[in-house]
């Protein structure tokens, strides 16, 4: 387990940022949990090119409409037409990038500040942007817990994500995520088109909280369903990934580029908000981390220390354990069926997808293009993006309800 504080939500900043301490994938560690091209990668970029705006398209066309108070859709098509934003209910988070900031304390608000140029010589280290959900505080706002990323105060900068609509509807679906680059632009370091690239990680924590929460302070409970000090979480394998093709035209490439201006459009006009979402959608296997060393390997299920699994291993805080049938299938899957155990890097891959499909093992799940947050239906729910500016200076981003904004991709959601 991880060692945690106590109170995983607070009002402080401060209390936040004590108990959700983070251990940081570096990004050795991550390409090699994922390989270069399973990293879901954004890149946003502006280039310094007159200011007379003008429509242009995003690479693949998108369809937009704002719901009606009674559920129908709206008559116009808003994103053909506007900025590339969908129109309706949607929660705003802004991004800015500053040469220096020290007012990183207190929290509230919709604003997060990062390094101009990172990683630079003043600021050589990771930028890290770090939203979550607890469905325990009843929140109806997006709020920025802590403001300021790893550059300006030594931690990630912390987003709240809502729950709740503010009639106490539950947010059940997730968001449509849009952003699109503002502000006055300006050249990268080394004389490129500016541009910020977000990555999430792969790695995704969650746990329960307990029923007696408030909403505002709040710990986990342990495997007893008491009160505890450490935060069992769950942790997404290694061949998890987000919603990423390079070379599907119809799906956000890992690369997406979004200039402020066009440089190829008649007039030089401003481009359009693109579709983020897929930064948001994960598909993959996810294991309680029963040993709490933050991996899922072979160790977590031989609890014996004997180098074999055998059926009775791998007890989850749910009470399920590895069973004689789990095995068996695993070894089929693996061609291997030696000694009726599980024995081989073969075997151990095969037996995670076998009981995270089977559906009688809570310990592991196997998700297809899941709303990130959903992950485990867990009440605390955590991801990580690894910020890379250079010269983006103010970058929007709008979260929809997908209850409320009715959205067409060309990508499949599964």
């Amino acid at each position: 387990m991880i060692k945690k504080e106590r109170s995983l939500v607070s009002k402080s900043s401060n209390s936040l940022n004590a108990i959700i301490k983070r251990t940081l994938v570096s990004g050795k560690q991550r390409r090699a949990l994922n390989g270069n091209n399973l990293l879901m990668t954004i890149t946003i970029s502006i280039v310094i090119i007159g200011a007379i705006f003008g429509l242009v398209a995003v690479g693949y066309e998108m369809t937009a409409f704002a719901a009606k108070p009674d559920g129908s859709n709206g008559s116009k098509d808003v994103i053909a037409s506007s900025n590339g934003f969908p129109s309706g209910q949607h929660f705003n988070l802004i991004i800015h990038g500053k040469s220096s900031f020290d007012d990183c304390g207190g929290s509230g608000g919709h604003s997060v500040f990062t390094p101009e140029y990172s990683p630079s010589e003043e600021y050589p280290g990771d930028q890290t942007l770090q939203y979550y959900i607890n469905k325990k505080a009843h929140s109806t706002t997006l709020t920025v817990r802590d403001r300021c990323t790893d550059g300006f105060d030594g931690d990630p900068a912390q987003v709240q994500l809502p729950t709740e609509f503010e009639d106490g509807t539950k947010i059940t679906d997730g968001f449509w995520v849009f952003a699109r680059v503002h502000g006055t632009p300006d050249n990268g370091k080394n004389g490129g088109d500016s541009n910020i690239v977000l990555t999430p990680d792969p790695k995704i924590e969650a746990c329960n909280l307990n029923d007696e929460a408030d909403g505002t302070e709040s710990d986990c409970v342990d495997s007893n369903g008491n009160q505890a000090d450490v935060v069992e979480l769950g942790f997404v394998t290694k061949n998890g990934v987000y919603k990423c093709d390079e070379t599907d035209p119809d799906i956000i490439d890992c690369d997406e580029k979004l200039y402020r201006y066009d440089a190829g459009t008649p007039g030089k006009g401003a481009k359009k908000a693109i579709d983020m979402t897929p930064l948001f959608l994960w598909s993959g296997i996810a294991c309680e981390d029963l040993d709490g060393d933050g991996e899922l390997t072979f160790d977590d299920f031989d609890t014996d220390s004997s180098g074999t699994i055998d059926a009775g291993e791998g007890l989850t805080n749910s009470g399920d354990s590895i069973t004689a049938a789990h095995i068996a299938t695993a070894l089929a899957v693996s061609d291997t069926g030696v000694g009726g155990v599980i024995d081989t890097d073969a075997d151990f891959n095969a037996l995670l997808t076998v009981i995270a499909e089977a559906g009688d093992y809570d310990g592991c799940v196997s998700e297809t293009d899941l709303w990130v947050f959903n992950l485990f239906d867990a009440d605390l729910v955590i991801q990580n993006q690894t910020l890379t500016n250079d010269g983006v200076k103010n970058l929007q981003i709008r979260f929809y309800p997908q209850q409320t904004t009715t959205f067409t991709p060309a990508y499949d959601v599964g």
